[in-house]
């Protein structure tokens, strides 16, 4: 009988620990599902389809979570990836993820949102994420599932990571920290944490220049963001001319644009709870680009005039790169509770954000969300077709609309849409952003239109050329 080596010995050991240490979370998930939200699945599916959200829910939001630092102590043998392969990642941020909830008050039966970002090495390992992730979702111990997107990227900000996972929550009535006499509220109280709004409690370490979550109280009505892309340096350029300036100036650009947005909405960078930001490959390096960024988000958040560390996701795409610009940014504020904002429907437009390819106006720069309105999470939709973008968007789109309905809602409810494009050819990504565009034109006009996201990525899951992902709020 022969005995395993040392270093495959500490591999095994190190995986028994994570699974015990899951199974132990997933233990505390309990029997009783969370009574504020609604889920809409398919037993053939590993997520849901939708997830419904009561008007006046308390929300936890967490920051992009990368693999354990344990990881590269289980794998540190290993020369080809020291953190583990995307399995082995994915059941390590989900084993932190259920902690982080546990921390709060919160169980995996809790989440309703799940976004995934996975390194391509050189393609997107889909099938260990997703025979992870159905390790914590749809199981026997926990049958909930929440709705999920899933898209290929570039890489993220350590060259050994595979997998980013960022979770979306909402609390039951009766527990958290907003809750008074619950061992949440009463631990939140020892922190003495100093916030820079009163519609969310935050976490994490205060040294971080992020938040690891932003925990929102009930009645809270929220704005989302348009994808923000860098400025040109000169008005009016010429077709086919780019200039935007190096990584700072753009991140510069991407700020200044965010503070006109949020004086427009009657906002302020202090209200702000969670930000993503999609750093483009380019020509320098992605640690030299991440830390251009973080220079100029330290002028806006974690300072002395705003401590507000806002949760955040940053990852590497490809992005508009072929255009010079190398980054772009997404955000979610809170309107403070004596904001004077008045929704005509279940939300308000703000300002203008221009397409890509002509730089007209297409949609909103934001949306205001009423806390009456219901939010409804869709799960990211992949065309059922082959074919070129206009027929793959359409079905993407038609999938998007049949889920939204699954809620009594329309895809006039729509406030934000992502598309997430394949990269492809470069040649023929102008192309097919413009047909997408062409048809968000088409399906979206006046104060009906949702904000948009539009970022090329490496892959979609099964292979086609464009998922969409989008977010609703129907009143009641």
């Amino acid at each position: 009988m022969s005995l395993l080596p040392q270093h495959k010995f500490r591999y095994v050991a190190g995986l028994f620990v994570l699974a015990a240490g899951a199974y132990i979370g997933l233990r505390f998930v309990g029997a009783n599902s969370n009574e504020r939200i609604t889920v809409h699945k398919q037993a053939s599916l590993p997520y849901a389809d939708a997830v419904e959200v009561a008007p006046g829910s308390e929300y936890f939001y967490t920051w992009g979570v990368t693999a354990s630092p344990r990881m590269k102590e289980i794998a540190k043998n290993s020369v080809e990836n020291r953190y583990g392969d995307t399995y082995e990642q994915t059941f390590s941020v989900l084993a932190q993820l259920t902690k982080d909830l546990a921390e709060v008050g919160l169980t995996l039966r809790d989440v309703v949102n799940v976004r995934a970002y996975i390194v391509a090495d050189p393609e997107p390992d889909f099938d260990g994420w997703n025979r992870a992730f159905k390790q914590f979702f749809g199981t026997t111990t926990n049958p909930h599932k929440p709705a999920r997107t899933t898209v290929g990227i570039s890489r993220l900000f350590h060259s050994d990571y595979r997998v980013e996972v960022e979770f979306v929550a909402v609390f039951p009535d009766g527990r958290g920290p907003h809750t008074a006499g619950t061992r949440q509220h009463e631990r939140y109280t020892r922190l003495s944490r100093t916030e820079t709004s009163e519609r969310w409690k935050s976490y994490g370490r205060p040294i971080w220049p992020m938040s690891t979550g932003k925990a929102t109280v009930a009645d809270t009505s929220m704005f989302f963001s348009s994808s923000v892309r860098p400025a040109s340096l000169m008005p009016n350029p010429p077709p086919g001319f780019f200039m935007y300036g190096n990584i700072s100036q753009q991140s510069a650009s991407l700020f200044k644009q965010m503070g006109s947005q949020l004086k427009e909405a009657g906002l302020g960078f202090e209200d702000v709870f969670f930000i993503r930001a999609c750093v483009y490959p380019g020509k320098d390096s992605i640690s030299k680009s991440f830390a251009a960024f973080n220079q100029e988000y330290s002028k806006f958040f974690n300072n002395d005039r705003n401590p507000n560390q806002p949760t955040r996701t940053v990852m590497s795409t490809p992005g508009f790169n072929y255009r010079n610009q190398s980054i772009s940014i997404e955000y979610y504020a809170a309107y403070p509770e004596d904001s004077d904002r008045e929704f005509a429907t279940a939300r308000a437009s703000i300002g203008s954000t221009p397409a890509v390819v002509d730089s007209k106006p297409i949609a909103p720069a934001g949306v205001s969300v009423s806390a009456d309105a219901k939010m409804v999470f869709l799960a990211g939709s992949i065309p059922s077709v082959e074919g070129d973008m206009k027929a793959q968007a359409s079905s993407a789109l038609e999938a998007l609309k049949a889920r939204v309905e699954l809620a009594g809602g329309t895809l006039d409810d729509l406030v934000h849409v992502r598309a997430y494009i394949a990269e492809g050819d470069l040649k023929t990504l102008d192309k097919r952003i413009a047909e997408w565009e062409a048809l968000y034109r088409e399906t979206f006009s006046g104060e009906n239109a949702p904000a948009i996201t539009t970022l090329p990525v490496v892959s979609i899951v099964g292979n086609g050329i464009i998922e969409l992902e989008g977010a609703a709020a129907i009143l009641p």
